[in-house]
C-alpha cells in the first residue's frame, strides 16, 4: 500500500475510483463539482459553448449516462435527457426540478408584455407550445442554486455513504457562497436609477425576481424565436420613454437584432450572460454572476 492511503481515512476509500457523475448542463454540473470535489468525476451533457434549450444526445453519450454512477438534472428542460433517463437511468437520478421552485413564465412579465395585441396572444400561444410555460433558468437566482445544492448534497450522500459527510459539509459550504452571492446582487442592484433592463431573450426572469428589477426580453423563453414588429415597437417605446440606455446581448445567441435595434435608438449594447453553458474556462458560475452584475449596474446607473 502507498504512503498516501495513510493521510486518509481509509485506505480503502483512497483506492477507490471517483464516481462517475454526469450533469445534464452547467450550472448543475459547476454545483455538482463544489459538492462531490475529488469524490466526483463530473461530466456535462451539454458539450462547453453549446446552447443546452436544444440539446441532442449521441448514443454514445445515452450509453455513458447509463454506467454512470448518478446524472443530475432538471427535468422538463432538456427533453434529450429526460429520454435518456426514463430509458436508461443510472443507479442515482437526480432531478432538482423540486427544489428550485420553478415558476411560470407568465409570473415574471411586465406591465409591457401585457399590452394588448394579437400579436401577444399569438405568441404566449407559441411559447405554450415550445417549452411549457415554465421558466427553466432557475441557476439566475442564486438562492434557488442554494437550495439546489442542498438537495444534490443529500443525495450524493445517499447514494455514497462512505463520503456522507464529505458532501453534506461541501454543500453547506456552496448553500452560504450562493446566498452570498444572491444578497450582493440585491444590494449592488438596490439603487439603481432605472428598474428595467432590456434582453435579447427572457433569460433573466429569476434574477429579476431576486432583485426586484424588470426584465424586457425581445424575444421570450425560446431563444431561437424572431421578435414581432409589434414587439420592437413596445421595446422601442420603452426604452424612449424609460431612459434605458443599453440593450443586453447574450454570448450563445446572434446579437444582430438587438445590435440593430440599439443602433436605430442610438444606445449601447452589452452581454449579459444566461451562464447555461461556460464560455470561459477561467471564469466559472460565480464569476460570470459577478460580471453580470458589473453590467447591469453600468446599464442602470446603480450607486
Amino acid at each position: 500500500s502507498s504512503a498516501s492511503s495513510s493521510s486518509s481515512a481509509s485506505s480503502s476509500q483512497a483506492s477507490a475510483s471517483p464516481m462517475k457523475v454526469m450533469a445534464s448542463f452547467y450550472p448543475l454540473q459547476y454545483l455538482t463539482q463544489k459538492i462531490g470535489g475529488d469524490l466526483v468525476d463530473v461530466e456535462s451533457l451539454t458539450p462547453p459553448g453549446a446552447e443546452p434549450h436544444d440539446l441532442e444526445l449521441s448514443n454514445q453519450k445515452v450509453q455513458q449516462l447509463s454506467q454512470a454512477g448518478a446524472v443530475v438534472y432538471l427535468k422538463g428542460f432538456q427533453s434529450a435527457v429526460d429520454k435518456a433517463v426514463e430509458l436508461n437511468a443510472p443507479k442515482t437520478v437526480i432531478d432538482v426540478s423540486g427544489s428550485v421552485d420553478l415558476v411560470d413564465a407568465e409570473k415574471h412579465e411586465s406591465e409591457l408584455d401585457v399590452a394588448d395585441d394579437g400579436e401577444k396572444t399569438e405568441e404566449a400561444h407559441e411559447h405554450e407550445h415550445d417549452h411549457g410555460s415554465t421558466d427553466p433558468h432557475f441557476w439566475l437566482d442564486p438562492t434557488r442554486m442554494a437550495s439546489a445544492a442542498t438537495q444534490i448534497g443529500d443525495a450524493l450522500a445517499q447514494a455514497d455513504p462512505a463520503n456522507a459527510e464529505t458532501y453534506k459539509k461541501n454543500a453547506a459550504t456552496t448553500k452560504s457562497q450562493m446566498e452570498a452571492l444572491s444578497k450582493k446582487l440585491v444590494d449592488g442592484t438596490a439603487k439603481c436609477q432605472h428598474k428595467e433592463f432590456v434582453t435579447s431573450h427572457e433569460a433573466f426572469g429569476y434574477l429579476a425576481d431576486r432583485t426586484g428589477l424588470t426584465q424586457l426580453g425581445l424575444s421570450g423563453l425560446d431563444p431561437e424565436s424572431t421578435p414581432s414588429p409589434a414587439r420592437l415597437k413596445q421595446i422601442s417605446d420603452a426604452v424612449k420613454a424609460k431612459g434605458i440606455t443599453t440593450i443586453f446581448t447574450e454570448e450563445l445567441l446572434s446579437p444582430k437584432v438587438a445590435e440593430t435595434l440599439a443602433k436605430d435608438l442610438g444606445i449601447t449594447t452589452a452581454v449579459l450572460d444566461p451562464i447555461e453553458s461556460q464560455a470561459d474556462d477561467s471564469k466559472d458560475y460565480e464569476a460570470v454572476m459577478n460580471e453580470n452584475l458589473k453590467a447591469l449596474q453600468k446599464a442602470l446607473s446603480c450607486e
